[in-house]
Order: C-alpha cells, then structure tokens, then sequence
C-alpha cells in the first residue's frame, strides 16, 4: 500500500513540476555578460570597429561595429552581450575556445550554442555566405553547422552532442569551417556545455487526463490491494 502511494505522490509531483532540476552549464561566461573574458581566440580582438577579415568583438549590438551588419540585440535578454565577429577566411581558426572545464566521465553532454548571421543590411550588393562553425572538443570534431543566410539577424539554435567517455576534462572549441571572404559572418551567444539541452524541446510532460487516468488505475490497485487483505483477515 505505502509504494502506491509513494508512486501516486511521484506522479503528483511530475505533474506540478516539483521534481524537474535545471541542469548547470558548464561553460565560463557562455552568455559573455562578462565581456571578453574566460575565453580565447585566433581571431584579432577589435573593440572599436571592424577593419578585415578575422577581427572579433564583444558588444550588445553587430551594427555599427560593422556598418554592414544586421541591427539586432543579444540571445539572452536582447540588451546583453554577444560575440560578434567577420569570419576569417583561414580554414581551422579558433573563434572560441575555453580552457579546460571538469566533466564527469562516461556521461552524455549537449555541446551547443546560438549563432546569428549578421551580413548584411538592406541594399548590401556584395558577396555573401552563412557561418560554418565545427563543434570541438579535446581536438576532436563533434560536427559541424551551417547557419540559414535567409535567417539574417534570427538568432539559430545549434546543437551536438558528446559522450565523454573516460574523459574527466574537456577543452572547447568553435572552429572556422567558412574560407569565403564575403559574408562568413556572424554573432554567437549562449554557449552551453551540459547535461541538458537548451536548443531541443524538452521532453514531453504527461498531459493532465493521462495523470488522472494514471492515478485512477492506482487508486483501483490499491483499493483490490485493501479487499484481499481483508479478505485474508477474515
């Protein structure tokens, strides 16, 4: 009788949602509201406004950084901070890169991140190309996406994911896989290492009649539960 209802109150408590913990990000300043910190780069840290190929920034906005960029605000609250950088045209360079981050070993991680294309404003008559950043981890690719041009200033969810096997540390990566020279642009934000997706949907949540058709089979379980008893007492 007591493991009906402890498996009653379990069902109670997925349907309020009492039992769901968010899982922790492993990634120092994923969202960069630290500015340019916990992180490096190949790319060439330029502040003030972008001269070349293979300059990045941090800030709250592409544009004007970049005259021809897209005006749009950050992934996390749309007034934060953001990575921003005109591609290099050098195939393999570092955009990102952490140090070294503690993992458990033997566990399933979702390596992930928002990336936005910022080329080109209106009336821009150059040449374009989407971002091409391949997911790294320890030296090893775990795949690589290309983001939609025709989704300019729309900020992508991009999602991998790594099994760390008998690793207990993990070094990340966002690698450079665009050689075009126009366009290869873009903007990243929220940068995740974790248990738990924060791109794909979360699983599905029982629906409020199936619980109730759940606990009402429980509710006839246990009520037989109770007539045998009685009837052995007899």
């Amino acid at each position: 009788m007591k493991h009906h209802l402890k498996l009653a109150m379990a069902c109670a408590a997925l349907a309020t949602g009492t039992i769901a913990h968010a899982a922790v990000n492993l990634v120092p300043n994923g969202d960069f509201s630290g500015g340019n910190a916990d992180f490096t780069s190949s790319y060439s840290y330029s502040p003030s406004g972008n001269g070349t190929e293979g300059q990045y920034t941090v800030r709250s906005n592409p544009f004007p950084w970049n005259g021809a960029f897209v005006s749009a605000g950050d992934h996390t609250t749309g007034s934060g901070l953001a990575f921003v950088a005109n591609g290099s045209p050098t195939d393999g360079a570092v955009v990102w890169q952490t140090a070294s981050i503690t993992v458990n070993a033997a566990t399933n991680y979702f390596f992930e991140a928002f990336v936005m294309n910022v080329c080109c404003t209106a009336g821009y008559s150059g040449a374009n190309s989407p971002s091409i950043l391949e997911f790294s981890i320890n030296g090893m690719s775990v795949g690589s996406r290309t983001t939609n041009l025709a989704l300019a200033g729309t900020w992508e969810g991009l999602s991998t994911t790594w099994n760390s096997g008998s690793a207990t540390s993990a070094v990340l990566s966002l690698i450079n896989r665009n050689t075009a020279v126009g366009g290869n642009d873009f903007a990243v934000d929220d940068i995740s290492l974790s248990t738990q997706s924060i791109v794909l949907p979360p699983p599905p949540v029982p629906e409020p009649a199936s619980i109730a058709l759940m606990l009402g089979g429980l509710a006839v379980v246990a009520g037989a539960a109770r007539r045998r008893s009685a009837s052995a007492g007899r």
